[in-house]
């Protein structure tokens, strides 16, 4: 079903901010996170900031039934996982509650990036919130592959060869740099100051540097083509009812 920005403006009619605030929650999160020291305090924010991605996300796309349902069954259920992180665990199963967040969060982030999507491209008229949309959809991305990468380091300490010493690092600044290395490889810039070192990881990398690609040619391109559209359309209905007044 295809929405005018009209049909957005009657369901809410206060501004449309969200996308927006949402783009300035995840910036502030990522510069924040890998400076905070103390760990239960980390996991409530990146608890508060996957909950405004839901909920933003679940309101961009109401018809969500099933899928909301189950979205919001897995943040429970990873909320859960983040309070048992900071219990005093064994070794073994702090690795296993790390791998089990990182799964968790994975099909909620990926069930966002989508749902974002769909909400921009069924709109029929490009809005300012669908700018800041097709921005969050691209950090949600960074941050689906940064949570594989920190599951890989989980299991392999290894397999990033990261800008200091994994051992020297606080989960947070260990975050901080997986997200910092994730979206470098997504904008194929590649500095090169951090490095895949096992298969996995190199493979990983070279998947976000094509989805990165695929992003900018496909979903930018498709997004700019409707506003190119709708401004011919602007300007087709225009001359017609300059014609009519004539």
């Amino acid at each position: 079903m295809k929405l005018t920005a009209e049909d957005l403006v009657a369901r809410h009619p206060y501004p449309q901010w969200r996308f927006l605030q949402l783009t300035l929650a995840i910036f502030a999160w990522m510069i924040v996170y890998p400076r905070i020291e103390r760990t239960w305090l980390a996991h409530l924010i990146l608890q508060f900031v996957m909950l405004d991605v839901m909920l933003v996300t679940l309101w961009a796309n109401p018809d969500w039934g099933r899928v909301r349902r189950v979205v919001v069954g897995l943040l429970l259920l990873s909320i859960c996982a983040s309070v048992i992180a900071n219990l005093p665990l064994p070794q073994a199963w702090i690795r296993v509650n790390a791998t089990t967040q990182g799964v968790l969060h994975l099909p909620i982030v990926a069930a966002c990036a989508v749902g974002v999507l769909i909400f921009v491209f069924r709109c029929e008229r490009p809005t300012l919130d669908g700018i800041f949309a097709t921005v969050v959809a691209y950090l949600l991305v960074a941050m689906i592959f940064a949570q594989l990468y920190q599951i890989a380091l989980v299991w392999n300490p290894d397999a990033l060869h990261l800008t200091v010493p994994i051992e020297q690092l606080n989960p947070q600044s260990r975050g901080g740099e997986l997200v910092y290395f994730s979206v470098v490889t997504l904008s194929t810039v590649g500095y090169g100051d951090i490095l895949p070192a096992s298969e996995i990881t190199r493979m990983l990398a070279a998947i976000e540097a094509i989805t990165g690609q695929f992003y900018v040619a496909v979903i930018v391109a498709v997004f700019v083509g409707m506003y190119a559209a709708h401004a011919q359309d602007e300007i087709r209905s225009r001359r017609s009812r300059d014609h009519h007044d004539d």
